[in-house]
C-alpha cells in the first residue's frame, strides 16, 4: 500500500492564495498568464467515489479523478491554468509554491464550498481538484501549447511510495 499523507486543510481565500495566484469567484473570471501561446478551455469530470478498478491496490497509479487522494503533480511552463466547480460541489483544491521540485510537505489544500475556483499563476504546481461529495466538472482554462513539452511532473505514488490526502478529519469547514 501507498504511504497516505494527510495534508491540513485551510479556507480557500484571497489572502491565503496569494502566493499561488487568485481566487475566482466565476469560470468567466479565468485569465492565466500566458508566457507562450495562448490559452484553451476544457472541462473534467471529478468524482469524489472511487470506481470499483480504481480501488485495487498498488501498484495501479492513484486515479487523477476520483476519490479524495492524489499523486500526480504538475506545473506548467507555457501559461497559467484556472478550474472553476461548475455544479459547485465542495472541492479541495492542492497546490505549491513555484520552485523546481515538489516535496509532500511543500503542498497546501485549500476547502471552498464550491462557490468559488482558482487561477493559479505560471509554474504553480498542482494537481486535479478534490470533489469531496459527489460529481463535479471542473472548468479549466490552460495553455494551448504541448502539455508534455511544456510540463513538468512528479507522481508521488510511483516514484516514492506515498499518496497526499486532505486531512478533512481535522478541518472544520466554514459555514
Amino acid at each position: 500500500m501507498w504511504k497516505i499523507i494527510k495534508v491540513k486543510v485551510e479556507p480557500l481565500t484571497s489572502e491565503a492564495f496569494k502566493p499561488f495566484g487568485e481566487v475566482i469567484e466565476s469560470f468567466e473570471e479565468a485569465q492565466p498568464p500566458v508566457r507562450k501561446g495562448g490559452l484553451k478551455e476544457n472541462a473534467y469530470t471529478v468524482t469524489a467515489d472511487l470506481s470499483e478498478a480504481s480501488s485495487q491496490s498498488p501498484p495501479k497509479p492513484t486515479p487523477l479523478s476520483e476519490g479524495i487522494k492524489r499523486a500526480h503533480f504538475a506545473f506548467h511552463t507555457d501559461a497559467g491554468q484556472s478550474f472553476y466547480p461548475s455544479r459547485h460541489c465542495p472541492t479541495v483544491y492542492f497546490v505549491g509554491l513555484v520552485q523546481p521540485g515538489l516535496e509532500a510537505e511543500d503542498v497546501r489544500a485549500f476547502y471552498t464550498d464550491g462557490s468559488l475556483g482558482i487561477c493559479m499563476g505560471l509554474e504553480v504546481w498542482h494537481t486535479m481538484p478534490i470533489c469531496v461529495e459527489g460529481t463535479e466538472v471542473y472548468k479549466t482554462a490552460r495553455g494551448d501549447q504541448d502539455y508534455q513539452a511544456h510540463s513538468v511532473e512528479v507522481d508521488f505514488d510511483l516514484e516514492q511510495g506515498l499518496v497526499l490526502e486532505p486531512d478533512l478529519e481535522g478541518f472544520d469547514a466554514p459555514d
